[in-house]
């Protein structure tokens, strides 16, 4: 538990300094090396000790490889959009894995079926309340500027879907990879095993990044000129 609580504050103090610090210059870059992390667990994991994988994973086009299609795209969505957007698209993420966690402890009685191979704890009652709470995104974009447009509207409307389709991507990913924390990838190795302690007790970057990558993908697509 201390652990996560130190990985929490490290999270949101970075979070917080980069977007109001600077004038925001460094937000979207913190996004994005947190992404081109994400993508370096991956290849390290998939090159380095396929011995750990499953054998799907050893297929040419396994789901990591999905997953770091969405990664690129993420990485796009921080060089195409403002830090307002990226700010949005990282509380509506949030607010939906959240959300999916009260909602499926308190009253998940149902199993979700389509994803039970991928994360059995999974429940309809979750998925849904999942994205209901993603909902609330809409109070936070007036305190970023950002004006409800008809595409906007269809971001929060659909964005807590996008946000549970790359929680899954990023369980099914681990999970075909053989590891449960994605920062083994870049642990196996001392001297950048050191950039994976402000996630310490928080997993990986992939851990924390599966579900607001897809969300950045899904809005730089939506919203890119």
């Amino acid at each position: 538990m201390k652990g996560r609580v130190i990985g929490a504050l490290w999270i949101a103090g970075a979070l917080l300094i980069c977007f109001f610090g600077f004038g925001g210059a460094y937000f979207n870059a913190l996004i994005a090396f947190c992404i081109l992390m994400s993508a370096a667990e991956i290849l390290i994991i998939s090159v380095g000790q396929p011995w750990r994988m499953e054998p799907l994973a050893c297929q040419p086009y396994g789901i990591w490889a999905w997953q770091l299609l969405v990664l690129f795209f993420a990485l796009f969505g921080c060089l195409v959009l403002s830090r307002q957007q990226v700010a949005i698209a990282i509380i509506l993420s949030t607010l939906t894995d959240v959300g999916a966690f009260a909602v499926g402890k308190l009253f998940g009685k149902h199993r979700a079926d389509f994803a039970s191979r991928i994360s059995p704890k999974k429940t309809y009652e979750g998925f849904i309340g999942g994205i209901i709470c993603s909902a609330l995104t809409v109070f936070f974009c007036p305190l970023f500027g950002i004006t409800l447009t008809p595409r906007v509207i269809i971001f929060l409307a659909a964005g807590g879907f996008f946000a549970e389709l790359g929680d899954l991507i990023g369980s099914a990913t681990k999970r075909q990879l053989g590891i449960k924390d994605s920062g083994d990838g870049l642990r196996v190795f001392p001297i950048v095993g050191w950039l994976e302690f402000p996630l310490r007790g928080h997993g990986g970057y992939l851990d924390r990044l599966d579900s607001i990558s897809m969300v950045l993908m899904f809005l730089a697509i939506l919203l890119a000129p």
